[in-house]
């Protein structure tokens, strides 16, 4: 028997199932691979960037301060030294004074430059009145050396 009300016989309306299109699947899962492999080279690219070796900065400040004038020159090959000795000895070291800093740059370049030849002038000589005798250019050129023959 038919229901009393005509509009109790209606069904809903459906329509029918869309056909799944593999191609969209496939683009997503496209996205999210290149989206993964560009996160994962920015990631190792940030830690695993190549640093640049001691030797080769160090021999590029050592050259930029060839061109200044001896006292300027001294005083930045100074600060080198105890950018070099911070790096390969630590803090404590780089802070040290006097004859103890002779020792730690002797140490550290394997030489007695400092403590026995005219590298003194890096230990206690750079604010002292300039001697008249001294062959700056060997004492830059033995400097150059060690920094070259240094090994990180």
């Amino acid at each position: 028997m038919p229901p009393a009300d005509p509009l109790e016989g209606l069904r809903t309306i459906r329509l029918p199932p869309e056909a799944a299109a593999p191609w969209s699947d496939l683009g997503f899962a496209v996205a999210a691979g290149l989206l993964a492999a560009l996160i994962l080279s920015l990631v190792a690219r940030m830690f695993l960037k190549p640093r640049r070796s001691l030797r080769r900065s160090a021999m590029e400040a050592f050259a930029a301060a060839a061109a200044l004038p001896v006292d300027e020159r001294r005083a930045a090959q100074a600060a080198l030294l105890r950018r070099v000795v911070r790096t390969v000895e630590g803090d404590a070291a780089a802070r040290a004074t006097g004859a103890a800093w002779a020792e730690t740059l002797d140490r550290t370049f394997s030489t007695d430059l400092f403590s026995k030849g005219a590298g003194g002038v890096f230990v206690d000589g750079l604010y002292a009145r300039p001697a008249a005798t001294g062959d700056g250019d060997a004492l830059d050129r033995r400097l150059g050396a060690l920094i070259a023959g240094l090994r990180r």
